[in-house]
């Protein structure tokens, strides 16, 4: 419910900016808002950004108030590069800070030395009446998350669809997905045969990145489609 009000305040904020511009004839079709998303000191948080702060969003400006000596893992299809913030001084992030991107969609662990909260701010992706499309290449792993700032669970059938995670009904039989638990990997897969039945059904969190694999080349859609 948390998720679907931080979703309608943004779309009140983005009736409002087209109530006033509406006057001079100038139109807007951007809902823009913020997330905010905890993660716990000393430990692994899988983040990804839910909103599009400025079409490039590299760690620099995307994590600009993220605390001394925090370390950011962004997977690179093969492994992670590092990018981490001095923990001394003014606290400056490494040079790579500046290279390394963290778009909507695109997974990343977060580790801040104490609990923190993170807010991200930005344009919703999609506009109202579009889809994003993210690409899920054949049998390769690849760290995602809703570019949606919403939850939901992997199955159920109000969370499919416009407006929705949209995960378990587009997923292909044999898709793999790898959420972390603190520890390690939950595994959950759909079966290859019949109707293809998934072996579980957890919830996904705003902001919450996994790992899916799936069999072969396929989109991962999400539309946004507001009245």
């Amino acid at each position: 419910m948390r998720t679907k009000t931080l979703l309608l305040s943004a779309v009140a904020l983005a009736a409002g900016f087209i109530s006033v511009q509406a006057q001079s004839n100038v139109y807007s079709a951007n809902i823009v808002g913020y997330v905010s998303v905890v993660t716990l000191g000393g430990s692994n948080t899988p983040i990804v950004n839910p909103l599009d702060l400025d079409g490039v969003n590299n760690v620099t400006n995307v994590l600009a108030n993220a605390p001394k000596g925090t370390t950011v893992q962004i997977w690179n299809g093969a492994g992670f590069n590092l990018v981490s913030r001095a923990s001394f001084g003014a606290g400056a992030w490494s040079a790579s800070a500046a290279t390394n991107n963290i778009p909507p969609g695109a997974g990343f662990f977060l580790n801040t030395p104490a609990t923190t909260t993170n807010v991200f701010v930005g344009n919703v992706l999609p506009a109202n009446g579009g889809t994003n499309n993210l690409v899920l290449t054949a049998g390769i792993y690849k760290f995602v998350g809703s570019v949606l700032p919403i939850s939901g669970s992997v199955t159920n059938p109000v969370d499919q669809g416009a407006n929705t995670l949209n995960l378990g009904s587009v997923l292909p039989k044999g898709t793999v997905l790898q959420i972390w638990n603190g520890n390690g990997y939950t595994l959950v897969s759909r079966g290859s045969f019949g109707a293809g039945t998934w072996s579980g059904n957890p919830v996904i969190n705003v902001g919450q990145a996994f790992f899916v694999n799936s069999p072969v080349t396929t989109n991962w859609s999400q539309s946004l489609s507001l009245q």
